[in-house]
């Protein structure tokens, strides 16, 4: 793998991972794709890492997939593209974001579409500059979205208005998108992003690891059980974290000042 295409630091209990294809426009090529697996899995490993942030170098986020990559695969068996997309697609590295104990959170400027924006669908917090982009163009290539767009979208946003997006492969404002509710806030430039994000990463990074792996989960849980099995999934979450010496010390702590 050439891992010029992706590049992972350390700093501050923060793991940055740069997609860098920037004349490319970060397209999300297999080897792009799998370095990300490889970071995201370092940083998991990783105790002094505390949350992990997901950007693109250069002018955009990303433009999506490689369209000669998917061009390739289309020459193989429907067998060989299923295996290969469980492997290395974008679904792949949205099942590891998942699965993370860790907050992941993608800052978007520039062009977010197809596999770039279906990426930033598995990330826990996104944000966005004023000059960003969005959108799942796949429908003017004749394909659809292979990497959890057709998933996600509708969980995050209705049945209906993923289905105009899919169907017309518009594309849409930062401001339409954060309506929509898939970022959570939008900044002037990239310098505003970063500086104000960072005071969100340093307000996660003062509450216990712990309780944020637990919520992560719990609120995950809501998209793969129904609500009876969340709600157990979720009280045996908060009574695993409940009996850490870090909660029982919080909570002797506050009733101390409150009395």
């Amino acid at each position: 793998m050439n891992s010029n295409e992706v590049m992972c630091e350390t700093k501050d209990n923060v793991m940055w991972i740069s997609i860098n294809r920037p004349e490319k426009l970060n397209a999300l090529n297999t080897n792009v794709r799998l370095s990300i697996i490889k970071c995201l899995k370092e940083a998991e490993a990783n105790q002094e890492v505390r949350v992990i942030v997901i950007k693109g170098v250069g002018k955009v986020f990303s433009a999506g997939g490689d369209i000669s990559d998917l061009r390739a695969l289309s020459e193989l068996s429907e067998e060989e593209i299923i295996k290969i997309r469980k492997d290395t697609g974008v679904s792949s590295i949205g099942s590891v974001i998942r699965n993370l104990s860790k907050p992941v959170i993608a800052l978007v400027h520039g062009y977010c579409l197809g596999g770039g924006f279906e990426l930033i669908q598995f990330c826990d917090l996104v944000y966005a500059t004023e000059d960003a982009i969005f959108g799942q163009p796949e429908i003017n290539i004749g394909i659809i979205p292979g990497g959890g767009g057709t998933q996600n979208l509708p969980r995050l946003i209705g049945e209906k208005k993923a289905k105009e997006l899919i169907f017309t492969g518009k594309r849409i404002s930062a401001k339409e998108t954060f309506e929509l509710g898939i970022i959570n806030n939008i900044f002037h430039d990239l310098n505003d992003m970063e500086n104000e994000v960072l005071k969100i990463i340093n307000e996660i990074k003062a509450k216990s690891p712990k309780a944020i792996a637990a919520a992560k989960r719990a609120i995950n849980i809501t998209y793969e059980k129904p609500l009876s099995e969340g709600l157990k999934i979720e009280r045996k979450l908060l009574a695993k974290v409940l009996k850490t010496n870090e909660a029982k010390q919080l909570m002797d702590s506050f009733i101390k000042k409150s009395k």
